[in-house]
């Protein structure tokens, strides 16, 4: 009973800003690294096969 209107306007903090690597919304400002291309807990791009749609 707390997910209605009254709960919509405490939703302003953000949880991801803009990566330095790859450019994506998906750096965590908490975690320190960002989720699309691995940026801040590794140094090499972030890519796993079954991403890729496969013809």
């Amino acid at each position: 009973m707390v997910k209605g209107t009254a709960s919509q306007g405490k939703r302003q903090k953000r949880s991801h800003v803009k990566c330095r690597r790859c450019g994506s919304l998906a750096f965590s400002i908490h975690a320190k690294h960002c989720v699309a291309c691995g940026f801040g807990k590794s140094s090499k791009m972030r890519e796993y096969k079954w991403t890729e749609k496969k013809p």
